[in-house]
């Protein structure tokens, strides 16, 4: 069978095997406000996994009055990067994804009222 150049042109823009991204690429990908919700929830947890951990070395070195766990200055180190991730990669990052996925309905539900 012949094809001619319009048959040529249709299955070309035929868009009907475009489907959504499945698998990973369904996260990388996403343009859904939910599943962006979603990616904040999980990096917030992440980042609170982290910040526990920083938490740790600090508060082996307050165990005790005197004991050295760490040099004084890898101890503010750790202060500093365990309040910096806590604050911006673990609670900044849960609000908005709050915001965004999970209570944005009612946050929308609520503006109209507030008038």
């Amino acid at each position: 069978m012949d094809n001619t150049g319009a048959d040529l042109v249709r299955e070309h823009h035929d868009h009907r095997q475009h489907g959504h991204p499945a698998g990973w690429r369904r996260w990388l990908y996403a343009t859904n406000h939910k599943d962006i919700g979603t990616l904040h929830l999980w990096c917030s947890l992440i980042m609170f996994i982290v910040g526990g951990v920083l938490a740790l070395p600090i508060r082996a070195e307050l165990f005790q009055p005197g004991l050295q766990f760490s040099y004084p200055q890898l101890y503010n180190q750790f202060v500093t990067m365990h309040g910096l991730i806590m604050i911006f990669g673990a609670i900044v990052p849960a609000f908005v994804g709050f915001a965004i996925g999970g209570f944005s309905g009612l946050i929308l539900a609520v503006v109209p009222i507030v008038k």
